[in-house]
């Protein structure tokens, strides 16, 4: 039985959380990069947040295997959207992947990103791909994420037609309040 069905954090239906009223050319969740992976997030009730992707055969190293570039850039975005979606904005200072099987082409796949702990500075993050269908980790990562400017963050989220969420806004007041 397929991990999304099975699994009672998964809400299937729950919103998208990286939606933005602007498309824009991400490889891993822009929607008009029409080469790129279009992930869509959503959040789990414990903070993190996941996706399910399907790669397909153009995502292939050896064949049947989905190349190991592939799979760090689905870490890197989940870790990167567990990040967005606790209020702040950061960018990638550390990836460390670890490739336990090989992601198959046109098998779902389940992605799950957590912030772990926070710094004035940093984010230290750790995500993860299971198999969808058996539930086996396939690949795992730990990674760190330098936090961007208060103003840079504003500037992003405007270009994203993001608006200041309260997980943004107590973030931004936090850093404010460290003299940042």
């Amino acid at each position: 039985m397929p991990l999304l069905a099975d699994h009672a954090v998964y809400v299937p239906d729950a919103p998208v959380i990286n939606a933005t009223a602007v498309e824009h050319a991400c490889f891993g969740c822009g929607t008009a990069n029409q080469h790129g992976l279009q992930l869509q997030f959503r959040a789990l009730p414990d903070g993190g947040v996941w996706a399910a992707f399907v790669p397909q055969v153009v995502h292939e190293g050896y064949v049947g295997m989905i190349h190991g570039g592939i799979t760090s850039t689905l870490l890197d975005e989940a870790m990167s959207w567990a990040v967005t979606h606790q209020g702040d904005l950061g960018v990638t200072t550390r990836l460390a992947v670890t490739f336990r099987a090989p992601l198959l082409a046109l098998h779902t796949v389940v992605l799950h990103g957590y912030v772990d702990s926070t710094t004035r500075r940093t984010l230290t993050t750790r995500g993860e791909v299971r198999d969808d269908a058996t539930g086996r980790l396939l690949a795992s990562a730990t990674g760190e994420f330098m936090r961007v400017s208060p103003a840079q963050a504003v500037r992003w989220r405007e270009s994203y037609g993001m608006t200041d969420d309260s997980a943004f806004a107590t973030a931004m007041s936090a850093r404010a309040v460290g003299g940042e």
